[in-house]
């Protein structure tokens, strides 16, 4: 009875899979499964056999009753199991849904064209319907119970992976939380109208309250209560020092954002108890202070050598060129001393030998003797003789004295006070750098009446020696040097001022240090004041400078008068 049925589905596969494609194509369902027969053959027959088979089974329509539609009778296995792949593939279900209506409506046709009787077309036509009627309600529950099962479970796996988040930031917080407490630092955080949300475990200790009651507070206030700054400048440290407990602090507020980029939410206050650093740091400035000042005793004491050994080698020099000078030209003043003593007795005996020979001779002889006198021209020999003489014995006295001051430079490194008049160092100095001044600069003395004092008179001679030196090279060419000295308030003072540039200030301050002389200044080396500032002071007197400009520089020594009791 159903041969002919079952003949036209299983012999029309061709026809229904040429009918399909041209459906697809026209309502668009390509863009979803391939324009490829082959790949549509697979479902072409699944459901032609599943057609075949629920006729087989009863060649009555399937049932659409309620009871019906649950059963399990593999009526709707196999459009199930294409509906699963094709969702698994990631069609809508609206897509399937139209899909099925285009294979139903190639079925129907299959039927209507097959030339049977009407009742029997009529019989099969509600069969087809009938079968993918029930098809499509299986699929849709199918579809809609995968779905809902699938969403199940991707949301219990969301659920497992919140809870496992959820635990990982709650290990996270505690270990947070955990390492803040241990950090000695004090640390807070407060919300955007000030109140505090969160502390760490050194500055409740600091409080000394329980976390409850320091939570939303003003943090401000709460500084201020307890002995903090209640005014901070956000992201500059702020140093205090905590009169109660002796302690200095360090506070630093930083703006708080819940994340990058984000708006400010509120407020962290970072408290660093700084007392041992600025103890340590107090430590090193005077461990510092103490090496600068080890340093500068250091240089002194090695200029004071230096000096010392320099001074030391030009004094063995000095004395051998003493030595080598004193003899010569010691017989040179002699000899001149003896001629100058002879000279007048020559010039005496030619003045009574010519009035002899005037007296007593020819007229013709003393006219000879008269022409060569003229001729020699002897009187002015004799006049310059006396003047040459004069001035050279004064050179020779001058080469003595030179000597001496040699001799006495030689023993400067002298260690024993003695009564000594300090003009007359002054007036050795002055000889020492006569020559300095000579074509470049006026010299003048105004020396005062002065008692002899206790000193050590060739030292004192270096000191004024060194500050007339700087004093020349200071000036231009041209300029003037005064020097003056006199008794005021039982101190011997002497002033050495020039009219050169003038000293700046922050030179001016450490002027007297070793080594302090800049290029330009006029100081040997920046030796000569440090060694004079060091014999002054030997003396229990001082040096004192005042530079001014349009000017120049003063240097004045005190020296304490000191009698022989």
């Amino acid at each position: 009875m159903g041969t002919p049925f079952i003949e036209v589905i299983l012999r029309g596969e061709e026809q229904l899979l040429e009918r399909i494609l041209a459906d697809a194509e026209v309502n668009g369902f390509l863009a979803y499964l391939p324009p490829d027969p082959e790949a549509w053959r697979p479902m072409v027959r699944g459901l032609s056999g599943s057609i075949v088979q629920a006729f087989r089974t009863s060649e009555e329509p399937p049932s659409l009753a309620a009871d019906d539609l649950g059963k399990d009778d593999g009526l709707t296995a196999f459009l199930a199991v294409e509906a699963r792949k094709l969702r698994l593939g990631g069609m809508p279900l609206g897509i399937f849904l139209g899909m099925a209506k285009l294979l139903r409506r190639a079925y129907v046709d299959r039927i209507r064209s097959s030339g049977f009787p009407p009742g029997e077309e009529a019989r099969y036509r509600l069969c087809i319907e009938r079968f993918f009627d029930r098809n499509e309600i299986a699929s849709c529950v199918s579809w809609a119970m995968e779905s809902a099962m699938e969403q199940a479970e991707e949301l219990i796996g969301k659920s497992d992976e919140l809870s496992r988040v959820h635990d990982l930031v709650a290990a996270a917080k505690e270990e947070w939380e955990g390492t803040i407490d241990c950090v000695d630092d004090m640390l807070l955080l407060a919300d955007a109208k000030g109140l505090i949300r969160r502390c760490n475990r050194a500055f409740q200790q600091f409080m000394n309250k329980p976390y409850s009651e320091i939570l939303n507070r003003p943090y401000l206030r709460t500084l201020g209560e307890n002995g903090l700054p209640a005014e901070l400048p956000c992201g500059q440290s702020v140093e205090h020092f905590h009169e109660g407990l002796g302690r200095w602090f360090v506070l630093r507020i930083y703006p708080f954002r819940e994340n990058a980029g984000g708006e400010i939410a509120g407020t962290i206050v970072a408290i660093h108890d700084a007392t041992e650093v600025k103890a340590v740091a107090r430590e090193l400035e005077l461990g510092n202070a103490r090496l600068k000042d080890a340093l500068y005793e250091l240089r002194r004491t090695q200029t004071k050598i230096l000096r010392q050994e320099k001074m030391a080698s030009v004094g063995r020099l000095a004395a051998g060129l003493a030595r080598d000078i004193n003899r010569p030209i010691g017989v040179v003043v002699s000899n001149l001393t003896t001629l100058g003593k002879q000279l007048p007795r020559l010039t005496e005996f030619l003045a009574e030998q010519s009035s002899c020979i005037g007296a007593g001779s020819p007229s013709r002889l003393v006219d000879s003797v008269r022409r060569k006198r003229e001729e020699i021209n002897l009187d002015y020999i004799l006049k310059d003789l006396d003047d040459l003489l004069g001035e050279t014995l004064e050179e020779a006295e001058r080469v003595l004295a030179i000597s001496g001051e040699l001799k006495s430079f030689s023993r400067s490194e002298e260690t024993d006070f003695r009564q000594a008049d300090i003009n007359e160092c002054l007036r050795n100095a002055l000889q020492v750098v006569r020559d300095e001044f000579k074509g470049r600069a006026t010299l003048g003395r105004e020396l005062g009446n002065l008692p002899r004092t206790r000193c050590l008179p060739l030292q004192m001679t270096r000191v004024f020696t060194d500050l007339l030196l700087d004093a020349a090279r200071a000036v231009r060419e041209g300029g003037s040097v005064t020097v003056r000295s006199w008794l005021a308030e039982g101190y011997i003072c002497v002033v050495v001022a020039d009219a050169g540039r003038e000293i700046p200030k922050d030179r001016l301050d450490r002027i007297f240090e070793p080594f302090s002389a800049e290029p330009g200044d006029g100081q040997e080396g920046g030796l000569g004041l440090s060694v004079a500032y060091d014999i002054v002071r030997k003396h229990g007197g001082e040096i004192r400078v005042r530079s001014e400009s349009g000017k120049g520089t003063a240097f004045t020594v005190l020296v304490p008068l000191v009698k022989e009791t």
